[in-house]
């Protein structure tokens, strides 16, 4: 049987969070299949791409340091996901 992929796509309010930042729209798309989750996140001119196995537990930390809103954006898109 073929996996089945979705992708959501959505837009973030980060001071709804209680975070401050000049541009408070934060996109995120969430693109789920059978083996995990890769998620992706703009803001400004930059982003993030975080990829989860199949028990929604992240993979790999991001190489650079991510802004603290991260990991409530992320969990506010996607709430299965174990964001730190």
């Amino acid at each position: 049987m073929p996996s089945q992929a979705t992708r959501t796509r959505t837009t973030v309010d980060i001071t709804e969070l209680g975070f401050d930042a000049d541009d408070v729209d934060v996109s995120v798309a969430v693109d789920e299949n059978d083996d995990g989750t890769v998620v992706e996140v703009e803001h400004d001119s930059e982003a993030w791409t975080l990829t989860f196995d199949e028990y929604g537990e992240l993979q790999a930390t991001p190489s650079r340091s991510p802004p603290r809103w991260l990991g409530p954006a992320i969990k506010k898109a996607a709430p299965g996901l174990r964001v730190m």
